[in-house]
């Protein structure tokens, strides 16, 4: 694409307060980039919940840290495909026009976290520049080249489809941080010789003995003691190591003082009782909470990946999200020999029944569909005995609800994992066996966002032609759709991802079969009649794009 294809203007949603209501159509001047910056147009942007959040909580988002919306609006939209139409003077080297890329949209600049569709703008747009934050970030070039073969749906998917990648790749912290702080928690001397070695590579160590603080023992002194101490030392800690079963209160208390990225860590036997813990820190701060009988207590015995041969359950998986890890696990060289799946009854379960029953037939796995608006309750005693009383080896909870984390923890298998991938609030807390981990060998974690790492692991399934990232399409809509778009995510009404095609003119927010009923020429390029393909996309350009 040379630069005479280049438009003076651009169309360009800017979210200027909180709500769709403040959520802008304007059009601006399309900028020329710097030395060091490329001009790309934006071929295809995904509609992301996360969007949805930043509506709803506008500069309070964390990710925004109190930008001021009305001076400097935010452009949102992180799930791109886009091409370079201009190249700075000093880029020359490393890019010209016409190349095709995705982006990596969690972007580290200097040790700053800034995020592409955050803090820089984002694809709601027809051109947008991309600066060094981008292309000289800290883990490289967060631009990843796509070839000609791949579409731009393919494309802009394959970042939601890292961040499902990426809890599966999730590795927790092996040992105690070195040059952290520790917390020791005493309640069984005879646990600590096991551990001198590993501890003394540990600079900075707060130690509490039950002999010394009987308190530890006494739930009624436990909160104010440790409140005393969490003032002593603001910062919190890194590593907070338990020898003996905590009582649940000094457990609860205890994990308050963990830091982002921090373990707790236990070893001992028996149990905790209900702990009131913090999941949203599980899954936004990356807490970890680890445990052994004896030994070391930071060891974990297998990975984040699902269980070959084992059962899975999938609690929410109606939604985009929720098709991505089914169609992941689906896909793998050894899946799961179970997958349960639970979803609130209607068009949603039945969608799933259609896409994804008979391939699981394909591949040997026993595809069980709960419908939990029917069972309420029940589906924790239905799936208990669809795993003879056995439990699960991998949990993943797709809906944001704190009960249903603490209800699924209870039917984790003898050293089962569960991935919290709902974005809980930090602060959101679930009562939990917390002794598990210790006893059982369970462990739960949640990831947010994906590395540059996860989405070249994706862009070369998509390559190989093992995965099609583009199948999870829903509808498609073209700029002037975003707002209506996001309002359709935000209530659930698609059941599959919204795909935006900003240079598609008047094409408005269709679902697939209302687009191919309009377009017979469309309809029969979908995939068995339904999915979404390079071929329909390429009829739909031809039909609507400027």
């Amino acid at each position: 694409m040379s630069n005479a294809a280049v438009a003076n203007t651009r169309l360009q949603w800017e979210l200027n307060g909180v709500g769709l209501e403040n959520l802008v159509l304007t059009e601006r001047s399309v900028p020329r980039p710097g030395p060091e910056e490329l001009l790309v147009r934006v071929d295809a942007c995904g509609i992301c919940f996360s969007d949805v959040k930043i509506l709803n909580l506008g500069e309070n988002h964390p990710r925004l840290r109190g930008r001021d919306l009305r001076r400097d609006p935010v452009v949102m939209g992180h799930e791109t495909a886009m091409t370079v139409v201009e190249v700075g003077s000093e880029r020359r080297a490393q890019f010209s026009p016409g190349q095709r890329f995705l982006i990596q949209a969690d972007v580290y600049y200097r040790g700053e976290g800034l995020a592409f569709g955050y803090l820089l703008p984002g694809g709601y747009t027809q051109y947008q520049v991309i600066g060094r934050e981008i292309i000289d970030g800290d883990e490289g070039c967060y631009l990843l080249p796509i070839g000609d073969g791949v579409s731009h749906a393919q494309a802009a998917l394959c970042e939601p489809w890292a961040c499902v990648e990426a809890a599966y790749r999730y590795t927790p912290r092996r040992g105690p941080c070195p040059d952290g702080r520790t917390l020791l928690l005493v309640l069984d001397p005879h646990t600590m010789p096991e551990t001198r070695d590993e501890l003394s590579q540990v600079r900075q160590v707060t130690a509490l003995t039950v002999s010394a603080h009987p308190w530890l023992r006494d739930p009624g002194a436990a909160a104010h003691e440790l409140a005393a101490l969490s003032e002593a030392h603001p910062g919190g800690f890194d590593d907070i190591l338990v020898y003996g079963m905590p009582n649940a209160v000094l457990a609860r208390e205890a994990a308050r003082l963990l830091r982002p990225g921090g373990v707790f860590s236990i070893q001992g036997a028996g149990g905790t009782g209900r702990v009131s813990l913090d999941i949203g820190s599980v899954h936004y701060r990356n807490q970890w909470y680890t445990g052994r009988v004896a030994g070391d207590s930071y060891r974990w015995d297998r990975t984040a990946e699902l269980t070959p041969g084992g059962t899975a359950w999938f609690i929410g998986a109606g939604g985009p999200l929720g098709q991505m890890h089914l169609q992941r696990a689906l896909t793998l060289p050894h899946p799961p020999a179970r997958i349960l799946v639970s979803q609130n009854g209607g068009a949603r379960l039945e969608d799933l029944r259609q896409r994804y029953a008979a391939m699981a037939a394909a591949r040997g796995v026993e595809f069980v569909l709960l419908d939990a608006r029917t069972l309420g309750d029940d589906i924790y005693h239905h799936v208990r005995a669809a795993t003879g009383g056995r439990g699960c080896d991998d949990i993943c909870v797709i809906v944001p609800n704190a009960d249903v984390v603490a209800r699924a923890f209870d039917l984790l298998a003898t050293g089962g994992g569960m991935d919290v991938f709902a974005g809980l609030a930090v602060g959101t807390c679930a009562e939990l066996e917390l002794g598990r981990v210790a006893t059982d060998g369970v462990r739960l974690w949640g990831t947010s966002g994906s590395s540059v790492a996860d989405l070249r692991q994706i862009v070369g399934r998509l390559e190989s032609g093992a995965l099609a990232t583009d199948r999870v399409v829903a509808a498609v809509g073209g700029i002037e759709t975003v707002r209506e778009g996001l309002a359709a995510v935000r209530e659930g009404i698609f059941l599959g991802k919204t795909l935006v095609y900003p240079h598609c003119c008047n094409l408005p927010l269709l679902t697939l079969p209302e687009l191919a009923e309009r377009h017979p020429t469309l309809a029969e390029r979908l995939s068995e009649g339904r999915y979404w393909n390079p071929q329909a996309e390429a009829e739909l350009l031809r039909l609507y794009e400027a």
